[in-house]
């Protein structure tokens, strides 16, 4: 059985959306509202067969305390924490929690999130046409999934035993603390896998609640988040919102002479299933290289480059000698996957003064897109698969690419 639960602060009418579409879309579960407070006290609908209970706290104890408090009271052996100001859509609660047989924590894909879980879809004004192109996008990335070292807390499904295993959410600080990336880590460094499932769509309200309390001048977003973000890189690290997708890929198991994978500016984020180069032999990577006068490899030998936070430090005027030497060494159809800061959105590009070069997403169209190859003679010729902008930290965002090498 499926646990699910939702905690709320006022914002009755989210509040009541948000149980209806659960009822309405997840089956084999029971639902326990964490009510934080509300004025006047939450007034969940009616349920049917489908046990509801609600826990009252008479003041606003915080997100941590409320999804601490709903856990240890689930009767069922597998956990979804949903915000308040989520609309889920049918069948997606249940696809994440049959997908814990490969993952340990789970997350859903959205159009409002920071990191790699924004997507963008077919828009929708009302509930049957959410349905419809979350529907379509199911049937699209059927089966498709992304392995991240942290999900974001709007929509996460894991086992109770794994609560009980590595401790509940971290309550050190109010209203939030991170406290779902902060779990993601404690898993990942117990052992466990975490990803996103692709073909699970699910509607998310803008973080409705924390904004309304900044609003009436019960607290300062910018400063929660500024405690936050300090909360979180003294214990991670200080760059930890850059490390969502950096290992996504940890998991790996390559055998001898099957294939070819290149991660490309390794530093320390080293890869399993990768030849990991760096021009730094302190960072112990496999392979010692400056891409900038080549790469060891021979024409079509290699199935797959990875560039993140790689790109931005090359010269800008060796940009395309690097991009063109990727090209020449992958395979027919081989994999590109590059993650640069985006120029165009936030202030990531700029803030780091190593960074020497500078993309957008247009930038990609001179390496794809036939008329701007042909107006300078680029060799390097990619299909893009997809261009997504992520967030990936307060005022920054990357570009994630994916193409396949053309030949």
């Amino acid at each position: 059985m499926i646990s699910i639960i939702v905690p709320c602060f006022n914002q009755h009418d989210a509040t009541y959306e948000c149980l209806t579409a659960v009822l309405e879309n997840t089956q084999d579960m029971e639902i326990i509202v964490v009510d934080n407070g509300s004025t006047p006290p939450i007034k969940p609908p009616f349920s049917g067969f489908v046990e509801m209970r609600v826990i009252r706290n008479e003041t606003n104890l915080g997100f941590p305390v409320a999804v601490n408090q709903g856990i240890r009271e689930a009767k069922g052996d597998v956990i979804v924490l949903l915000n308040n100001d989520v609309v889920v859509t049918p069948g997606a609660l249940n696809r994440l929690a049959g997908l814990l047989s490969d993952f340990s924590i789970i997350g859903p894909v959205t159009n409002y999130a920071a990191g790699l879980q924004r997507v963008q879809i077919e828009s929708y004004e009302n509930m049957d046409e959410l349905n419809k192109a979350a529907s379509a996008l199911s049937e699209e990335c059927s089966g498709d999934f992304e392995e991240v070292n942290f999900v974001i807390g709007f929509c996460m499904a894991f086992r109770k035993s794994l609560f009980d295993e590595i401790g509940p959410f971290d309550e050190s600080l109010w209203p939030c603390s991170g406290e779902e990336i902060d779990l993601c880590f404690r898993a990942r460094a117990a052992g466990y896998r975490i990803g996103i499932a692709q073909d699970v769509y699910v509607h998310h309200g803008e973080s409705t609640t924390f904004r309304a309390m900044h609003e009436q001048k019960l607290l300062d977003y910018d400063e929660v988040c500024r405690k936050c973000d300090a909360h979180l890189a003294e214990k991670w690290g200080k760059d930890f919102w850059q490390k969502q997708a950096v290992t996504e890929k940890t998991t790996i198991n390559v055998a001898p002479g099957e294939a070819i994978r290149l991660n490309l500016g390794c530093g320390y984020a080293l890869q399993s299933g990768y030849v990991n180069i760096d021009n730094r032999a302190e960072v112990n990577p496999d392979l010692v290289c400056d891409v900038l006068e080549g790469l060891p490899y021979d024409d079509n030998s290699v199935d797959e480059v990875r560039a993140f936070d790689f790109l931005e430090h090359i010269p800008i005027g060796q940009t395309v000698n690097v991009i063109s030497e990727i090209w020449r060494v992958l395979k027919p159809g081989g994999r590109f996957e590059s993650f640069t800061p985006d120029a165009q959105h936030g202030q990531g590009a700029f803030q780091d003064p190593y960074h020497i070069s500078f993309w957008v997403e247009n930038s990609w169209l001179y390496f794809s897109d036939k008329a701007s190859r042909d107006l300078y003679g680029t060799v390097a010729d990619f299909e893009i698969e997809s261009i997504k902008r992520v967030e990936s930290g307060p005022d920054v965002f990357h570009l994630h690419v994916i193409g396949r090498a053309r030949k």
